[in-house]
């Protein structure tokens, strides 16, 4: 046990030395031109990009150099953007790549389609640019934290995941006429502890440890500040924010706090359920690599804690 200490110590000291220099790879494939040079200038802070304007190109890219985030298209020649995704998925050195659907489909069953099929995110056309930037800070964000914090776990001892109870654990920080739209949806995820208020929350989770954290917005007073304080505590955990479709102030605010997602009301409650559980499915891959970097002959070829290379809001 002290030498696998002593390695993942070794291991995370060079991390943080070289995530301060690594730039995120981006793959953009759009079979738009302009709309890639669009992407690219609105994502200009992750000058490390690439790009593709069919889905074989991608492929042949991804496979070639593997890249940190990819955002795709859902209309492409020959193939669609799904059809690129589940090959992602089934090639295991790309499937836990994070995929952002970038399109102009606002098709709630396609939408659930994307993240049955893997997707991390889904974004519709027009894109407003601080909502982009903000959404692809949030997928490099949070597979460094949920990295990080399994890291630090391992290096101080803790048990590992797998010996936690089976099942999934959802807390839900709900206004009343939320709980009554979304409790089915919730429950379909897993076991389901309600509140209202992130006081409540925070001692609800301390005895009761969640999986995934959906917070609605409203039931804050500064809910930028109660993700950041649910995350002080458990920054392994996905948090899924639930806000109002026209404020793009507090979607930017929570996904730069760290939330892993955040969900315009009114949405369909199969959209809550496909996209809560596709932070969880983010959160996994993001555990299950870093397993992967730990049983690696010291990690010497796998950057381990890839980040941004600014926050936008300098923190």
């Amino acid at each position: 046990m002290a030498t696998c200490r002593t390695n993942t110590r070794s291991n995370m000291d060079k991390a943080e030395s070289y995530s301060s220099t690594y730039q995120p790879r981006l793959l953009l494939v759009d079979d738009d031109p302009a709309m890639i040079r669009i992407i690219g200038e609105m994502l200009a802070e992750f000058p490390n990009q690439r790009f593709a304007t069919t889905g074989e190109a991608a492929l042949a890219l991804a496979r070639e150099s593997k890249p940190d985030l990819i955002l795709l298209d859902a209309n492409l020649p020959n193939m669609t953007g799904f059809d690129v995704c589940e090959i992602l998925k089934s090639d295991a050195k790309l499937a836990r790549v994070p995929v952002i659907f970038v399109t102009s489909h606002d098709a709630p069953a396609l939408e659930v389609d994307a993240f049955n099929i893997g997707a991390a995110d889904y974004v519709i056309k027009p894109l407003v640019a601080p909502r982009l930037q903000a959404r692809v800070r949030a997928q490099l964000r949070q597979r460094h934290r949920v990295m990080e914090a399994h890291a630090r776990r391992h290096q101080e001892g803790a048990k590992p995941a797998t010996s936690k109870p089976t099942g999934v654990r959802v807390l839900g920080i709900l206004a009343d006429e939320m709980i009554d739209t979304y409790r089915h949806a919730l429950e379909a995820i897993g076991a389901v502890d309600l509140v209202k208020d992130c006081n409540a929350a925070l001692d609800l989770a301390r005895s009761k440890e969640p999986d995934v954290i959906v917070l609605d917005a409203r039931c804050c007073d500064n809910p930028c500040n109660a993700v950041r304080a649910l995350l002080a505590e458990f920054p392994h955990v996905p948090i899924v924010v639930l806000a109002d479709r026209r404020d793009v102030e507090t979607e930017q605010c929570t996904l730069d706090a760290g939330a892993a997602d955040v969900i315009a009301k009114p949405r369909r409650s199969a959209v809550l359920q496909a996209r809560v559980q596709g932070a969880l499915v983010s959160a996994r891959n993001a555990r299950e690599e870093w397993r992967a970097m730990l049983e690696a002959a010291g990690g010497a070829s796998v950057h381990t804690f890839p980040v941004f290379a600014r926050d936008a809001r300098g923190r």
